[in-house]
């Protein structure tokens, strides 16, 4: 008698995504009790942009409205969003996200791709990027997470399973859609543009990175 394989155990989300989760979650709710007069300072989100949102003027470290903010912009925008629309679709792209990665990594190498990732998204930003522009929004490290999937599931080598390689290959291209479809909407709502070079930049690096880091 044949015994049927067990399925894949669902992995439990563990403490580095919900460090992530709260660095995004928590200053958002904050800048909506804000925004309907609950709580702290009139017009806080914009004075948080102003500290903490990347700014290709304040790469120039003379420009900066405090000392380090040229370093510390590389990695504070990820964490703020335009709105609760913005921050909802991305924060259910992280875990749809975590869950496919930490399939074949461990919550720390996540979370650690997740950080590079927003860094190298916020390089290219700047390099390609229009001058005199912000951005926020962790959509930049989503997309590394979506790279790493890419590398990790083989998308880009040959594979004869052509019937799995096409339904990795749906999965990939749906989540980008998501996101893509996230950071337009809250844009356009915003008034501002898609940061495509941002999309990009997270995307090659989490997938440079996942190439020279194999997982386990």
């Amino acid at each position: 008698m044949t015994i049927p394989p067990s399925p894949a155990p669902v992995r439990a989300l563990t403490a580095p995504v919900w460090v992530l989760l709260t660095l995004c979650i928590l200053p958002e709710l904050v800048f909506q009790l804000n925004d309907h007069g609950m709580v702290g300072p009139a017009r806080l989100r914009e004075m948080a942009f102003s500290l903490g949102s990347f700014q290709s003027d304040l790469v120039n470290s003379r420009l900066s409205r405090f000392p380090g903010q040229s370093f510390t912009m590389f990695m504070t925008y990820m964490f703020l969003h335009t709105g609760l629309s913005h921050l909802v679709v991305n924060m259910i792209g992280l875990l749809w996200l975590w869950r496919l990665v930490t399939g074949t990594r461990s919550a720390g190498d996540a979370a650690l791709f997740f950080v590079m990732a927003g860094v190298g998204a916020a390089m290219i930003f700047d390099i390609l990027g229009s001058p005199h522009t912000a951005m926020v929004g962790a959509s930049g490290a989503l997309f590394g997470l979506l790279g790493v999937y890419g590398v990790d599931s083989r998308l880009f080598w040959s594979d004869t399973r052509h019937t799995r390689l096409a339904q990795r290959l749906l999965r990939l291209v749906v989540i980008a859609v998501i996101l893509i479809a996230s950071d337009l909407v809250s844009r356009v709502a915003t008034g501002t543009s898609v940061a495509w070079q941002a999309h990009t930049g997270g995307f090659l690096t989490g997938a440079f990175a996942a190439m020279i880091w194999p997982y386990r």
